[in-house]
């Protein structure tokens, strides 16, 4: 044999070894690894009609619902079904904005909506109405208030 044919076969069994590591301690399913990350994506409770009101010292300030809430434990998120806002103002109508789904997290700050986004503004008021639509929003909950 010649000093190729020797290099080639101490490379084979080289990336034989890497491999047979990788495949021992890469892909294998570990305690707390990837197994136990996919529990906890599922769901831990289901919300029919869920309703959720925000409310500061001058009252009602918004209103959040939806035909089903869906909760992650994991990232404490909640998927929306069918959200329906009401943000109420000091002055003017209430702000309804609608939208196919959408995510709320934990810090209930703020609604990530998408999906047939709509927003209707003063529809009840004097000063006629405004109708905006998107395919995606981010609504701040305590900013409807001016």
């Amino acid at each position: 044999m010649n000093r190729r044919q020797n290099f080639a076969i101490v490379a084979l069994f080289a990336l034989l070894a890497g491999l047979s590591v990788w495949l021992q301690f890469g892909l294998l399913a570990r305690p707390g690894g990837a197994a136990a990350g996919a529990a906890g994506d599922r769901p831990d409770y289901y919300i029919e009609g869920f309703v959720s009101t925000g409310i500061d010292r001058l009252g009602e300030q918004y209103r959040v619902s939806a035909e089903r809430l869906t909760h992650y434990p994991r990232g404490a998120r909640a998927l929306l079904h069918r959200p329906y806002i009401v943000q109420y103002r000091n002055q003017g109508a209430p702000r309804h904005i609608y939208a196919d789904s959408g995510w709320l997290y934990d810090n209930r700050a703020e609604v990530q909506l998408s999906g047939n986004v709509r927003v209707v503004e003063n529809a009840s008021g004097d000063l006629g109405g405004a109708v905006a639509t998107a395919r995606t929003m981010t609504v701040r909950l305590g900013e409807g208030r001016r």
